[in-house]
């Protein structure tokens, strides 16, 4: 069978798209990358993406996607015995695609601004500013996320979707996680919860070996 093959990252969206490939039950297989430069990259990986950023997603057919929110959604839709994403049609979808895309256009782009401010701004003096304010948006956008779990325990409900396992991911890249949940009750059961699926302990405990 044909396979996917993932370039990879911990502390990536490489996270939530492994999960889903391994939801799915698809055949793939990793390449990791640890070079964190561009001009650092291997020429494969700049050849699928010039921008030379992870994850980076090979289809089966050979052609390449980036950007993990995209993938996430092309793997939930692949599979939809899965049950990881609402149909077209279904008056679920808007909400599940809305909540997918707020962690990769909002959230995803915040914790880059709170532990990677060096790729934003060259002058270190201006770092602890904007990592002070990426922190407030943080806790913004989390309360949002917390009031959509009223009364969850899901953000659609009663089952589970991609765009639950998407948001979790972010949480538990970083050394403090504990703190990044605290004050959250509803987004830390979801997190909780969606830790004890098997094919994200599967995911959590290959990426662990790599930190």
């Amino acid at each position: 069978m044909a396979k996917h093959t993932i370039f990879w990252r911990p502390g990536t969206g490489s996270f939530a798209v492994e999960v889903l490939l391994e939801e799915t039950g698809q055949p793939y297989e990793r390449v990791l990358v640890t070079q964190r430069r561009r001009l650092d990259m291997p020429p494969q990986l700049l050849k699928l993406n010039p921008l030379g950023q992870v994850p980076v997603l090979v289809l089966p057919d050979g052609s390449a996607m980036t950007e993990s929110a995209a993938m996430v959604i092309y793997l939930a839709d692949l599979k939809p015995a899965a049950g990881l994403a609402p149909p077209a049609g279904d008056p679920a979808r808007p909400h599940y695609l809305r909540w997918l895309l707020y962690g990769a256009v909002n959230v995803y782009q915040t914790f880059m601004h709170v532990y990677h401010a060096e790729n934003f701004v060259a002058d270190e003096a201006a770092h602890p500013g904007m990592i002070a304010l990426a922190r407030e948006t943080l806790a913004r956008q989390w309360a949002q996320v917390e009031a959509a779990l009223d009364p969850g325990p899901y953000l659609l409900g009663a089952r589970p979707s991609a765009a639950d396992l998407y948001l979790m991911m972010f949480p538990y890249w970083y050394e403090d996680k504990g703190a990044t949940l605290r004050g959250y009750p509803r987004l830390n059961r979801l997190c909780n919860a969606l830790r004890e699926r098997p094919a994200v302990q599967r995911v959590w405990a290959h990426h662990a070996n790599h930190m």
